[in-house]
């Protein structure tokens, strides 16, 4: 198993090699294995080159029209982009709501690690494999055969380089943040991350070399990040049914979750209150009953979304109220109420 070395991004973002994206220890095993013509990858589950487009008169971020997210910039094409609709616009020269020239990018992903990796080592090759990048047809199978044979130095990618890559000559994998998951509002985030760390530090140390692997984060005394440093899935999966137990989760308890969502934020907001009401009318005190909330992620693709979390033993007594609650309450055609029983992502 490779070396897992964990990297406190509070200390070393004084010293990194610019922007943060890479910390002095992480900088300097990317220079001896380049020295040992050995090979690196590095991970960001994040595309684009900026994450969002500020400006810093205002304080206004560019937003997608349709979603609740920053639009990313992606320098290659030049645009602005919604990685959850696929919305596209251009880069304004001024900023659209005080019109001050002072617009600046802000936060990084894979495009700007290619791009500030290569201008650090300049004798070094170096590649991005992300959705962006792999758009032609045999791009995926071309970039896997250069590194493969050697003529990669140093690869940068997504979750797509994550698993199932075999490269005896890769002795390093970086992971430039491990936290973009960890702190999201949904209860599967640590176990998400822990099982992304233990996937990607497999990449390193398949050969006859050893491999080593920095994580660089904010939060180094995380239970998902000290873990898997430790290679400990059994001691992850213990503390981690004790925090579902307490907290009354799966596989303790079944969760079901209610998306109610509609072009029309008021009509949505509405819908969920009453739905959330008359489920704590009909259902018995043996259920956790939530109150109607904003979802985490509170416009997708021009739809308002609102979220009721029930918890209970009894699933099928529950999902039976459920249905029998919202078949009594007539909704307006433009509201939706989604069901879904013991959900993958409360996003």
């Amino acid at each position: 198993m490779p070396l897992i070395r964990i990297v406190d991004m509070r200390q070393e973002k004084r010293k990194a090699k610019g922007l943060a994206i890479l910390g002095e220890k992480l900088y300097g095993a990317i220079l001896a294995r380049l020295e040992k013509r050995e090979q690196t990858i590095l991970f960001l589950n994040r595309r684009g080159f900026s994450t969002s487009l500020l400006c810093s008169a205002c304080g206004e971020a560019r937003e997608c029209p349709n979603c609740s997210v920053a639009l990313t910039f992606h320098r290659n094409v030049a645009r602005l982009s919604c990685h959850l609709c696929g919305h596209t616009a251009t880069v304004p020269k001024k900023c659209p709501a005080c019109h001050e020239d002072a617009l600046i990018y802000s936060g990084f992903g894979t495009e700007k690690v290619e791009a500030h990796v290569a201008q650090l080592f300049p004798k070094a090759e170096v590649r991005r494999m992300d959705a962006d990048s792999m758009t032609r047809k045999d791009a995926y199978r071309e970039t896997l055969r250069a590194f493969r044979a050697g003529k990669i130095d140093i690869l940068v990618g997504t979750q797509m380089i994550a698993k199932g890559l075999h490269f005896p000559n890769v002795t390093l994998v970086g992971i430039i943040n491990a936290d973009l998951a960890l702190h999201l509002p949904d209860f599967r985030a640590g176990e998400r991350t822990f099982q992304l760390l233990t996937q990607v530090a497999g990449r390193a140390g398949r050969g006859e070399t050893p491999g080593e692997v920095f994580v660089q984060t904010f939060t180094p005394f995380s239970p998902s990040i000290q873990f898997a440093r430790h290679h400990d899935f059994a001691g992850y999966f213990e503390q981690e049914l004790e925090f579902r137990e307490r907290c009354d989760f799966p596989p303790f308890k079944h969760a079901v979750l209610l998306t109610i969502r509609s072009a029309h934020e008021g009509r949505a907001k509405l819908s969920a209150e009453t739905i959330a009401r008359r489920l704590r009318e009909a259902l018995p005190d043996e259920f956790i009953r939530g109150e109607a909330t904003s979802a985490p992620l509170e416009k997708l693709q021009g739809q308002y979304r609102f979220h009721i979390l029930v918890r209970g033993d009894a699933i099928v007594r529950l999902s039976r109220l459920i249905r029998e609650t919202l078949d009594k309450l007539p909704l307006p055609d433009d509201v939706v109420a989604a069901v879904d029983v013991d959900p993958y992502s409360l996003l």
